[in-house]
């Protein structure tokens, strides 16, 4: 978990800009004027963007006076804190300054050659930091290089050199961000600090160590990002981390998802916009989401946070609305609910209730005739269904036909014959007694669902090849969590 000294900080330094978006956004009193002079520059306009996310996005556009040799940036509204790119056409290459709350009228002089070692500012105690800070870790990287060159003929020796090396820098770091707390600067490279987690020699079984220093590192994973300071959100360092903990420090797992979601969310919380911001790009990423199980972190999100007012700053009365009545048609069916209870009607006229399966595990395929896909999984259902029996599972499969109207149910009875669903519970329901579709959701066909013995919904949304798989796992764990509860008694 500990990165080199050459990782530190630099990680966020030399992201190369995949995609620019024009976005007009401005907010807060006062103004602007950032005046930029680029020497061995020869083009007429530069852009001042800026960090959101993942994303990057222009703010402004200056055009070169030829009098004086300088771009300037100038608005009546204030910019928001945070780090800002000033990007150079045609190759988009670029170079950061640092914009804080107080320091919005400055002037920097620099070079292509190198913008770091040649930049110079007039009225920004924050960039020199910045600019002071990037030249010494530049050299620090040269005297890392150096000594790695001696790394095959004194090993030990030049793993001292560079761990007094990697002291040296963190030390600067810290002093840094002691000295001057509320700059952007400290903000940022505090953020790129990496955590230091101890050794926990308490613990001597090597996989509850690896654990116990897994879970520390996780709790410890944001200690040094202030999520509650408004220039962090216009950082290269925000987004990674987020994304780090989300995708890789998070299993993936719905429950495991909605804790950290809901951690990350908290921290955010004094950030209005950074809340704002990733309260709906978690949103929407969950809600168009395909993977099973997944839209519980949708639901989780549009109850705990839409349903609460907590996103009514940001979030229109019906956008509220229709996002509330989706999770409400989507909560009685997740992952884990027991299935709503229908009573459908079989080709005899009797009616017959899912409560009524008695199997150890039922399948429900929901399908219409004239569906192609439905045509195509067809054959996969009734090819697990033999295998099943063949392997003495316990399962019984109930197909509903989707077709509405008295006059469309031979249509129903004649696709069952022809697929051979002969060995299954077919049914229909002509007039939506059971309300079936919006119990379950059926918006599209075929639709899968898989139930235990007490009709919980262990899986859905899955391709019919997909069923044996996916029963297969579902069996595995109820026999583990069985041998875990006779081992208890």
């Amino acid at each position: 978990m500990k990165n080199d000294w050459f990782k530190l900080m630099l990680t966020g330094m030399a992201i190369f800009i995949m995609r620019i978006t024009v976005l007009a956004h401005t907010t807060g009193d006062g103004g602007y004027e950032i005046k930029i002079h680029i020497n061995e520059f020869s083009k007429d306009s530069i852009f001042l963007g800026y960090h959101m996310g993942n994303q990057t996005y222009i703010r402004d556009t200056a055009v070169l006076d030829k009098k004086t040799g300088f771009f300037t940036f100038k608005k009546e509204k204030k910019l928001e804190s945070g780090v800002y790119l000033v990007v150079m056409p045609p190759d988009n290459n670029y170079f950061q300054i640092m914009v804080d709350e107080t320091e919005q009228h400055f002037t920097v002089t620099t070079s292509t050659v190198d913008y770091y070692a040649e930049g110079k500012f007039k009225g920004s105690k924050d960039n020199d930091l910045f600019y002071n800070y990037m030249r010494f870790i530049a050299t620090k990287r040269k005297e890392a290089e150096a000594i790695s060159l001696k790394r095959s003929t004194d090993s030990s020796g030049t793993m001292k050199k560079l761990d007094a090396l990697d002291t040296e820098v963190k030390n600067y770091q810290w002093d840094l961000v002691k000295k001057n707390p509320s700059s952007v600067t400290a903000v940022l490279i505090k953020s790129a600090i990496e955590v230091d987690i101890p050794k926990l020699e308490n613990i001597k079984d090597k996989n509850e160590n690896e654990i116990a220093r897994y879970l520390m590192y996780k709790q410890h994973f944001f200690d040094n990002f202030d999520m509650s300071n408004p220039a962090l959100l216009r950082t290269p360092v925000l987004y990674p981390r987020i994304d780090a903990y989300m995708e890789k420090m998070t299993p993936q797992h719905p429950d495991s998802i909605v804790e950290s979601l809901d951690r990350i969310l908290l921290l955010m919380k004094p950030n209005k916009e950074a809340f704002q911001f990733y309260f709906v790009h978690y949103l929407n990423k969950y809600a168009q989401s395909k993977l099973v199980g997944y839209d519980a972190i949708y639901v989780n999100l549009a109850k705990k946070y839409i349903a609460t007012g907590l996103t009514d700053d940001f979030i229109q009365k019906d956008n509220k609305e229709k996002i509330l009545q989706n999770a409400d048609k989507l909560f009685p069916i997740l992952i884990g609910k027991k299935a709503p209870e229908i009573r459908v009607f079989q080709k005899d006229s009797s009616l017959i209730g899912i409560s009524d399966i008695k199997s150890k595990y039922t399948v429900l395929f929901f399908f219409e005739p004239t569906c192609g896909h439905c045509q195509k999984q067809s054959p996969f259902l009734v090819e697990f269904l033999q295998k099943a029996k063949e392997k003495k599972i316990d399962v019984k499969v109930m197909a509903i036909c989707t077709f509405v109207g008295p006059d469309k149910m031979p249509e129903c009875w004649k696709y069952v014959q022809e697929k051979g669903f002969g060995d299954f519970i077919n049914a229909v329901d002509p007039y939506l007694i059971s309300r079936y579709k919006s119990l379950y959701n059926i918006e599209t066909t075929p639709q899968i669902y898989i139930l235990d013995e007490q009709k919980i919904i262990r899986s859905k949304s899955i391709e019919a090849k997909q069923i044996g798989e996916v029963l297969d796992h579902i069996i595995q764990e109820d026999n583990e969590k069985l041998k875990k509860e006779l081992k208890s008694h």
